[in-house]
């Protein structure tokens, strides 16, 4: 049932819409389809993607506020969250809506990301999952820009999605958390931060080139969208005051 919905809810619009971009480029070049499908979805997530940025950078700037109600109130669980829970609400920040933001951005991005994945795959769109509006592509290449086969792992590609993934961890977690091994939370957060920062551009990397170069175009587009939402949440985000 559940997979069901998602093939038909999520999966087909954005194969038909991959196939119609397929149709209407000259040469039916799949890269090209492939990096302007990733900027549509990109671009329809962009509002949510950005208030959940919002709504971390706000997280971020009261650190050091929590930091002190920590110390003030490790004696008591209860009292801290409830002592927290009334900080987040005096600066109207809602911890749970970048979680919930979340959750919805993922079953699109995972989507296009099947999409993309099934058509490196493959020789050609499927007529069965076309809509009757949607013819199949006359010709389709799937040598982007008629110099990388998408078909194939690129190097190129895959050392940028690690570089970009890099720019966007960085943007996204500006100050590494101190390790004050006081607390398992405290050092879990710091390493996590190195993970993020150094660790998951390198995994990125590998599985672009590992999977082929239609999945590294996507993860660069993807990556390339973020860090330009990171720089648009930067100079437009402020920490609500109480009123």
């Amino acid at each position: 049932m559940i997979s069901g919905f998602f093939h038909s809810v999520i999966y087909e619009p954005i194969y038909n819409a991959l196939a119609f971009l397929v149709s209407s480029i000259p040469g039916g070049d799949v890269g090209i389809a492939i990096i302007l499908i990733t900027i549509v979805v990109k671009l329809i997530l962009f509002p949510l993607a950005l208030k959940a940025s919002h709504t971390q950078r706000s997280m971020r700037a009261l650190e050091p506020q929590m930091k002190n109600l920590k110390e003030k109130h490790k004696d008591s669980s209860e009292t801290l969250a409830r002592a927290t829970l009334a900080l987040y609400s005096e600066h109207k920040v809602n911890p749970f809506a970048s979680i919930l933001i979340l959750f919805i951005q993922i079953p699109v991005i995972l989507g296009l990301y099947w999409v993309i994945l099934a058509e490196s795959q493959s020789t050609g769109f499927d007529p069965s999952l076309l809509y009757s509006f949607v013819t199949a592509p006359e010709a389709s290449s799937f040598v982007f820009l008629g110099l990388i086969d998408l078909a194939k792992g690129s190097i190129l590609l895959s050392v940028l999605v690690g570089i970009t993934q890099f720019i966007q961890a960085r943007l996204m977690m500006p100050n590494a958390p101190e390790k004050s091994g006081k607390g398992f939370q405290d050092d879990l957060a710091s390493s996590m931060h190195i993970q993020m920062r150094y660790v998951l551009p390198v995994v990125l990397a590998v599985v672009a080139y590992v999977a082929s170069a239609a999945i590294a175009l996507y993860f660069l587009t993807s990556n390339i969208f973020g860090i330009i939402q990171e720089v648009v949440a930067h100079r437009t985000h402020t920490i609500k005051k109480p009123s």
